[in-house]
């Protein structure tokens, strides 16, 4: 945010440490936006929460005394590469690391399936960390973390991934990273939601958020983040590569347009970065946005609420 909120009784802060999708790149090409993947750090005066655990977050500023947390969207690869590099410069720190079960995988079991022989040497055991592993519920009662409340819901995205709200002091901040904004079919989804949403659709009554992600999912992000101060939201293709890389779990910056003005939301910053996508190329996509309050995120900058 340009502006910083002058009712909020806190210096909060959203820190992008590293915004590109699926695979870390570097190169001159890719200076400007960075090459790093998916971690940013939402900061307040007592905490430092980590969101998602890509290369990115080794670029962690000196949080100080803060309580470290550590929310993770999902475990597709990049976004936890960076998790064992993290931790073990911890020492014996504490750290809570939040995540919702897919595939049936509570987030200590997702992180253990990388963190063994033979992808990674030691397993999370060997780190002389205190780690505290707290399963999220997604459609359930906000928990808190501190002074912050996070609320979770279901992303659209192939086997499952989960959307978080962070709200504090009169602010709000909903990263929505691997989103797609049409329905994908049922193969592709997390095998635990697509039972909810099943069980749910006994009862007329019952209006929830998986089952509103599954059919309308951007009408259902759009219910989720009305009014939100800051959204990072997906936008990894041009409408052109949409098109052929439908059911991949991603979206456009013109989807992310549509959902600004919908759900009246202040500030925007595109996240998840394709490989491919040089500076040059991102400066182009930059261009076709249609606000002053919209714009791809830079590896580095930091946004005041």
């Amino acid at each position: 945010m340009s502006k910083e909120n002058t009712t909020n009784s806190q210096n909060i802060t959203l820190h992008v440490l590293g915004c590109r999708g699926s695979m870390p790149i570097s190169g001159p090409a890719f200076t400007k936006y960075g090459g790093a993947t998916s971690s940013y750090l939402y900061m307040t005066d007592k905490e430092a929460i980590i969101i998602d655990a890509g290369t990115g977050i080794l670029n962690i500023p000196d949080v100080g005394s803060r309580r470290i947390s550590l929310l993770i969207s999902h475990s597709h690869i990049d976004h936890i590469l960076g998790l064992p590099m993290f931790i073990g410069p911890l020492g014996a720190k504490e750290l809570s690391i939040y995540g919702a079960t897919h595939e049936q995988l509570t987030i200590r079991q997702q992180l253990d399936t990388y963190l063994k022989r033979p992808l990674w040497p030691v397993g999370l055991d060997a780190f002389s960390a205190n780690i505290n592993y707290v399963d999220v519920k997604e459609n359930a009662a906000p928990l808190q973390i501190g002074d912050v409340t996070v609320t979770a819901v279901p992303s659209n995205h192939p086997g499952g991934s989960t959307i978080y709200k962070l709200e504090c002091h009169g602010t709000s901040v909903v990263y929505a990273s691997d989103f797609e904004h049409e329905e994908l079919p049922a193969d592709r989804w997390d095998t635990a939601a697509i039972e909810a949403a099943t069980s749910l659709a006994k009862d007329l009554d019952t209006k929830d958020l998986i089952t509103q992600m599954m059919s309308s999912p951007l009408d259902a992000l759009t219910a989720f983040s009305q009014n939100a101060d800051l959204l990072l939201y997906d936008a990894q293709y041009t409408p052109e590569e949409y098109q052929k890389c439908k059911t991949f779990g991603h979206s456009t910056a013109e989807k992310a347009n549509e959902l600004r003005l919908a759900g009246k939301i202040k500030q925007t910053i595109l996240v998840h970065h394709a490989p491919g996508h040089t500076d040059s190329f991102l400066d182009e996509m930059e261009k076709n946005c249609e606000s002053n309050d919209m714009h791809f995120a830079k590896e580095g900058e930091v946004l005041k609420l």
